[in-house]
């Protein structure tokens, strides 16, 4: 991350975060690594490498969830993302986790999702985006 800047990192982490709202599933699997890895605790799931993940986004967050929202976030250094969401983009969105990035130079390698507005409260912030 370092040799990237912060500027690049905060870059590839709005385009991650983009994607997931606006439901593109191209320029979701464009910044993945090959053998990227998805976790959320306290779930025992899990997927592995870019078709899996995307399996599981396009099936779940791209499809299920109507709305989404986003908030930047760092946790231990690392590049993060409070999502929240809602039924409809008018709608009150409601937090749904904080997603740590792994980066591999500007992809991501790893996303671990902590589900539970708990963990947003934790971080300071909101958990209702009216």
């Amino acid at each position: 991350m370092r040799k990237l800047g912060d500027a690049r990192v905060r870059e590839t982490v709005t385009a991650f975060a983009a994607a997931l709202e606006s439901g593109d599933a191209d320029a979701l699997v464009a910044l993945l690594t090959e053998d990227v890895a998805w976790s959320m605790p306290p779930l025992a799931q899990w997927y592995r490498g870019r078709a899996a993940v995307m399996d599981f986004a396009v099936e779940v967050p791209l499809t299920r969830c109507p709305s989404w929202r986003y908030h930047l976030a760092s946790a231990n250094g690392q590049p993060a993302v409070a999502f929240y969401v809602g039924a409809s983009r008018s709608a009150p969105h409601l937090a749904w986790s904080i997603t740590v990035l792994t980066l591999r130079g500007e992809l991501v390698e790893g996303l671990t999702s902590f589900l539970g507005a708990e963990h947003v409260q934790r971080f300071g912030l909101q958990t209702e985006w009216a």
